[in-house]
């Protein structure tokens, strides 16, 4: 499960902005996940309470979850 791996640094990343800010608490996370990532979105939501567990301003916070439709990966011209 690299979901909670995926979590626990996003959630770092929000709660340092929030100190730099001086944000005592945060209502709600947004993430934007890429539908080719292979990030499952039942698991991103039922491992969200454990990674933040760890930090007080996120301990109430809501998971909002944006999909992003994938694209095909394209390589123009590629010569060894």
């Amino acid at each position: 499960m690299h979901e909670l791996g995926v979590l626990t640094y996003a959630l770092r990343l929000v709660d340092r902005a929030a100190a730099e800010q001086q944000i005592c608490r945060v209502k709600q996370v947004t993430l934007q996940v890429g539908e080719s990532s292979g990030y499952l979105p039942m698991f991103l939501h039922k491992l969200f309470p454990v990674a933040a567990e760890a930090l007080p301003r996120l301990q109430c916070a809501e998971l909002m979850l944006e999909m992003v439709p994938g694209s095909s990966l394209v390589v123009k011209d590629y010569r060894y």
